[in-house]
Parts: C-alpha cells; structure tokens; sequence
C-alpha cells in the first residue's frame, strides 16, 4: 500500500494536536479533581468492551462463526476486547491509585453520559450514525480512520515522568498506544486506502478526516478541562502544527514485556503525583 501524502498529513496533525492537549495539561500542576475529571471520562471509555460483553454480544457473535462470520474476524474482535479491556484495568487502577476510591465500571459508564465533554463526543457518534445512514462508503470509511484518534492521546503521555503516578501512566500509555495503532489506527488505514481511486476520493477523505479530527480534538481538550486556547485550536484545525507519523509513534511504544499490573500493585499507595497540586 503506498502512502497518499494529503491523507497521511491530514491524520497526523489532529494526532499531533490530541498529543499536544495532553502534553499541555502536565505542563503545570493542577488540583487533584482535574486529573480525577479526565481520568474518569478515559475509565468510562475505555469500559465500553465490558458493557458490550455484559450484554451477551460476544456469545451472539460466536453463535455465527462458521456462518455469516469469520474465523478472522472472531479472533480480531476478542483481542480488540483483550486489549480494551487491559486499557480500562491500568486505567482504572491508576485512578484508584491517587484518588483512594473504588472503581465501578458501570456507575462510570452512566455518569459520563451526563458530562459536558460527553455531549461533544457524542458529536463524533452522531457523524458516523449520519454517514452510516446515508454516506458513501468512502466517506464513512474516512469518518472511522481517526476513531479513537490511532492513541495519539497516549502519545501524548508517554514522555511524563515525576511521581508513581506520571511513570504509571507513562508505562500504560505506551501499551495502550501499541494496542490502538494495532487494532485501530492500521486497520482503518487499510480500510480507507482500499476505496480511494482518484484526487475526488482523496479530496473527500480529506475533507471528512479534518471534520472528525476537528470534533476529536474539541472533546480531548473538553475532557481535560481545556488546556489548549481557543487560538491554539483554530491554528491546529488551520494545520499549524507538525505531523505525527505511525512510525514515530511505534517508535515511542517498544515491547518490552513488563507486566504493568505487577508493577503497578508493587507501588505504593496512594500514588505519588508530582503533576497534582
């Protein structure tokens, strides 16, 4: 597959700009409730695996391999729900870690629905319901490349260090970056590169990744209290900012075959957090 430069730049300047939200929040200290408001909204996302398994969709999905599913597509869809579901246990730990409550995952799930930066995220869902509904197939595949941003977020994260805390979420971050380029990121690629066949479909998928990326990029910094100016934002969405590439984000990521949760529980607690005021 060769890369289209118009749509490799495009995705990675609203990475660059998810990492940058980050990177901006631990700047400077700030008080304990802003790092639990974040922290709390990526524990409730990061737990939509759990309620899709709670619901019995897996045991649907088995029931029609050998029929209308795939081998294939079972074995992809379980290490997705591996993945995430390890995402929103460091996640979850993490938070426990500095703020001495128990996690519930459900009672997170309700609770970020009635949450400000919800409603903005909940824009992106609408988008592709829109496209599902009445978009080409071009379009909606566009749509989904930037879903989950390819972990950029992470990206982001992984350069903290400090306290139990930055270096807990630096170690997560660079897992969970991994995973999402794996399951997220090179899949929609692919996904996308497969339905381009001219400078019109390259033009579209240009148009439709900037408008999502616009949306991801609004809810990150809503979700992390807003840390970026309203300016820096337009100047990102304008394309002031440089590109983040798959390989300098894989880079960032080696395997290293640390157990994270081993090392978490050896830390101890709370956590120490030289980024909280």
């Amino acid at each position: 597959m060769t890369p289209i430069p118009e749509i490799e730049e495009i995705v990675g300047k609203f990475r660059a700009g998810e990492a940058e939200v980050a990177r901006r929040f631990f700047e400077e200290k700030r008080p304990l409730a802003r790092h639990l408001d974040w922290l709390r909204f990526q524990v409730a996302r990061e737990a939509r695996n759990l309620e899709e398994i709670a619901s019995h969709q897996r045991c649907e999905l088995v029931e029609q391999v050998d029929r209308s599913v795939t081998r294939e597509a079972l074995v992809d869809q379980l290490t997705e729900d591996y993945q995430e579901v390890r995402h929103y246990g460091m996640l979850a730990y993490i938070y426990e870690g500095i703020s001495g409550e128990r996690v519930q995952w459900r009672e997170l799930r309700e609770t970020a629905r009635q949450a400000s930066w919800y409603q903005v995220s909940h824009r992106e869902h609408d988008r592709w319901a829109e496209l599902r509904a009445g978009g080409s197939e071009l379009e909606l595949a566009a749509a989904l490349f930037t879903r989950g941003g390819g972990g950029s977020l992470f990206y982001g994260m992984v350069p903290l260090r400090g306290g139990d805390y930055e270096e807990a979420l630096s170690r997560a971050s660079k897992i969970i970056l991994r995973d999402e380029i794996e399951h997220g990121a090179s899949e929609g690629r692919d996904d996308l590169y497969r339905l381009i066949g001219g400078p019109g479909d390259v033009e579209t998928a240009v148009g439709i990744i900037a408008e999502m990326g616009a949306i991801r990029l609004e809810m990150r910094n809503e979700q992390y209290g807003r840390p970026m100016p309203a300016a820096r934002l337009r100047e990102i969405r304008e394309g002031a900012i440089a590109p983040v590439t798959l390989d300098e984000m894989l880079s960032a990521c080696p395997r290293d075959g640390e157990d994270w949760f081993e090392w978490y529980h050896e830390r101890p607690k709370p956590l120490a957090a030289a980024s909280v005021l």
